[in-house]
C-alpha cells in the first residue's frame, strides 16, 4: 500500500524541472496504440528546435532534453540538435521506439554529445515482424538494443512499457529481465495506458462548443476493460521483486489521493538485487544537485554509483537493508565483493484520468511539458491544442444529447 508521507514529493514544478520535452516531429514509423500524437506538421525545422532548446534553458531550467516525437531518429538534423543542445550545457536524450537505430547512427549519436536513451517497447506497437508477441518475447528487442548501446558505451539507457489492461499480468517479465541487465538498463517504466470513448463521451471546447473528439489519435469507439492504476503497477511489481520500494512520487493536479509519478531506484549487483533507495536518499540526490548545479535531477550520468552508495545508510532504512543483503552476499560469495554495484530506476506514470465534472487529473509539476506557439503545454494533450485550440473538457453522454 503506498503512502504519501513515506515518500519524497519530488519539488519539481513549471520553471524549476529537470525535464525539458522537445518534438521534432510528429511523424513516426510505427504506430503505438497508447500513442498521443498524430501527424498533422510533420518535421520541425533546426532553427525553430534551436529556439526551443534556448527558450526551454531560459524558462525551464532543465537538466535533460528529452528528444521526443513522432519518431526522432528519422528527423534528417537530428545528430546537429544533439550537438547544440550539447553546447548549451543540458543532456540530451532520445525517446526513441529505436525502430531505425543503427550501430552506425548510435555511434555518430554519441560522438555529437548523447546522454541517452529512453527506448519504448511493448506489445501493442504493431511493429514489422514483432505482432502478436508477449512483453516476455519482445525482451529478446530490448536485448538487442541494450547489447548494441552497451557495445558503443558511455550512455544511458531505460525501457518504456504502456501498460494495458490486457498486458498487466505481463509485468513481471519485463521486471525479471531487467533485473538480469544491472549492467546494461539503468531503467524501466511502466505507463498506464488510458483512452477516451465515443460511445459513452462528448467533448466540449474551451468556448463550451461540443467537438468531434474522433480527430484525437487518443480516443476510441469503445473500451469496457478496466483501467490500471499506478498504485496497481506498483504492486505487481513489488510482488515480482520485494526488494523494491518506492523512494519519490508526484501527485496529481486536481485529487489528493492520485499517484502520478511514482519512483524508485535498486540497488543491485550483477544479476543480483540487493534492495532500494528510500526516502531519504532521494531528498539528497534531489536537494544535493540542485545545490551543486542549480538543477534538480532526472537522469543520472552513470548507473554504476559504487559501494558509496552505502554511506547514506545512517539516515536512509532502505539502504541500510540493501548493505545488510550485500553483505551476507558477501559472506556466502567473496568474489561478489569485486563486482561493481549499480542502480537501476523503476518509474510508473499513471496517465491522465477523466473526473466526472470534465476536467483532467494531471501530473502535477508536469515533467513532460512541451511547447506549443510560444507557451507551455502538457505533451500528452498537445493535440488538443492543435485540433480545438485548448483542452478539452470530456462529459459523460446523455440520453438526451444530440450530437452537433
Amino acid at each position: 500500500m503506498l503512502e504519501k508521507k513515506d515518500y519524497y514529493r519530488l519539488p519539481w514544478s513549471m520553471n524549476d524541472n529537470p525535464i525539458a520535452w522537445i518534438e521534432v516531429t510528429d511523424i513516426c514509423n510505427i504506430h503505438c496504440d497508447g500513442c498521443y500524437r498524430q501527424h498533422m506538421t510533420g518535421h520541425k525545422s533546426l532553427e525553430q528546435l534551436k529556439e526551443e532548446v534556448l527558450f526551454f534553458k531560459k524558462w525551464r531550467n532543465p537538466d535533460n532534453f528529452s528528444i521526443a516525437g513522432g519518431e526522432p531518429l528519422i528527423h534528417p538534423d537530428i545528430i546537429e540538435l544533439v550537438a547544440f543542445m550539447k553546447e548549451q550545457g543540458v543532456k540530451p536524450v532520445i525517446l526513441t521506439n529505436a525502430q531505425a537505430l543503427t550501430p552506425e547512427l548510435l555511434h555518430e549519436l554519441k560522438k555529437a554529445g548523447l546522454a541517452g536513451f529512453t527506448m519504448h517497447i511493448d506489445s501493442h506497437q504493431n511493429r514489422p515482424n514483432w505482432l502478436n508477441k508477449t512483453e516476455k518475447d519482445l525482451n529478446e528487442l530490448r536485448q538487442k538494443y541494450a547489447d548494441m548501446v552497451y557495445a558503443e558505451g558511455g550512455l544511458y539507457l531505460v525501457f518504456n512499457s504502456t501498460v494495458y489492461p490486457s498486458t498487466y499480468h505481463e509485468i513481471p517479465d519485463i521486471v525479471r529481465w531487467g533485473q538480469e541487465q544491472f549492467e546494461k538498463v539503468q531503467g524501466l517504466v511502466f505507463i498506464t495506458y488510458r483512452t477516451m470513448t465515443l460511445d459513452d463521451s462528448i467533448g466540449t471546447d474551451k468556448e463550451d462548443h461540443q467537438v468531434d473528439l474522433s480527430k484525437l489519435s487518443y480516443v476510441r469507439d469503445s473500451f469496457d476493460e478496466k483501467f490500471v492504476t499506478g498504485p496497481e503497477v506498483y504492486q505487481i511489481i513489488k510482488e515480482t521483486c520485494p526488494e523494491y520500494e518506492a523512494s519519490g512520487y508526484l501527485g496529481g493536479s486536481i485529487r489528493h489521493d492520485s499517484y502520478k509519478w511514482t519512483i524508485g531506484a535498486l540497488i543491485g549487483g550483477k544479476n543480483r538485487v540487493y534492495g532500494s533507495v528510500g526516502k531519504k536518499t532521494m531528498e539528497l540526490a534531489q536537494a544535493g544537485h540542485h545545490w551543486f548545479t542549480g538543477r534538480y535531477l532526472a537522469y543520472l550520468s552513470t548507473a554504476k554509483i559504487g559501494p558509496k552508495i552505502f554511506l547514506v545508510g545512517p539516515w536512509d532504512e532502505e539502504v541500510r537493508k540493501a548493505w545488510k543483503n550485500r553483505a551476507k552476499d558477501i559472506l556466502r560469495h567473496p568474489s561478489h565483493l569485486f563486482e561493481s554495484v549499480n542502480m537501476q530506476s523503476i518509474g510508473i506514470i499513471q496517465a491522465p484520468d477523466l473526473l466526472p465534472d470534465g476536467r483532467a487529473d494531471m501530473c502535477d509539476s508536469c515533467p513532460d511539458i512541451t511547447i506549443y506557439e510560444g507557451k507551455f503545454v502538457n505533451s500528452c494533450r498537445m493535440d488538443e491544442y492543435r485540433q480545438f485550440g485548448g483542452f478539452v473538457s470530456v462529459l459523460e453522454k446523455k440520453e438526451d444529447v444530440i450530437s452537433s
